[in-house]
C-alpha cells in the first residue's frame, strides 16, 4: 500500500511539474526495467550457489518465523539450517512432513539448504530473468540513448 501511495505522489508531483503522461509512462518501464535487472543479477548468483553446494540427508524440523516470511528448518548433522527460500504454502503439508529424511543441497557459502523447490525455483528462474535482464538493460540503453539524442 505505501508503495501505491509514493508512486501516486511522485505521478502528481511530475504532473504539477509539467512532464507528460509519455514521461511518467517512460519512468514507469524503466523502474519495472530496473526490477527485471535486479532480479536478473541475484538468479545470475544462484549458479555460483550451486557450485559451492553439496549434496547431503537433512531431516525437516519446523518452520521458522525469523525472517518476513515462513521457511523450513532442517536439521544437518548437529545443526539446524534455514532453507534459502521462504516455504511454499499451496502444499505445506505434504511438502514438509516432519521427522522425514531428505535429500537435499547444503550451501557453504551463506550456510543455508536449498531444498528442492529452491532448486526449482534457482534453475527456472535463472533460465527465465537472465535473459529478460540482459534484454531488459539493452533495451533501457537503447532508450537512454535515443531520449537524449533528441535533447
Amino acid at each position: 500500500m505505501d508503495i501505491v501511495i509514493g508512486a501516486a505522489l511522485i505521478i502528481v508531483l511530475m504532473l504539477c511539474l509539467g512532464f507528460g503522461w509519455g514521461d511518467i509512462a517512460v519512468l514507469g518501464m524503466g523502474v519495472v526495467g530496473i526490477f527485471i535487472v535486479l532480479i536478473g543479477c541475484f538468479f545470475a548468483v544462484c549458479p555460483v550457489m550451486l557450485a559451492f553446494s553439496k549434496r547431503t540427508t537433512a531431516v525437516f524440523v519446523r518452520f521458522s518465523e525469523e525472517r518476513r516470511f515462513p521457511c523450513a528448518v532442517y536439521r544437518i548433522g548437529d545443526r539446524e539450517v534455514l532453507n534459502i527460500f521462504p516455504c511454499e504454502m499451496v502444499m505445506r503439508g505434504k511438502l514438509y512432513v516432519p521427522e522425514r529424511e531428505i535429500r537435499l543441497l547444503y550451501c557453504r557459502l551463506n550456510r543455508s539448504a536449498i531444498d528442492s523447490n529452491a532448486l526449482l525455483t534457482m534453475v527456472l528462474g535463472s533460465v527465465i530473468f537472465i535473459p529478460s535482464a540482459v534484454f531488459a538493460a539493452v533495451k533501457m540503453v537503447e532508450v537512454f540513448a535515443e531520449m537524449t539524442a533528441n535533447l
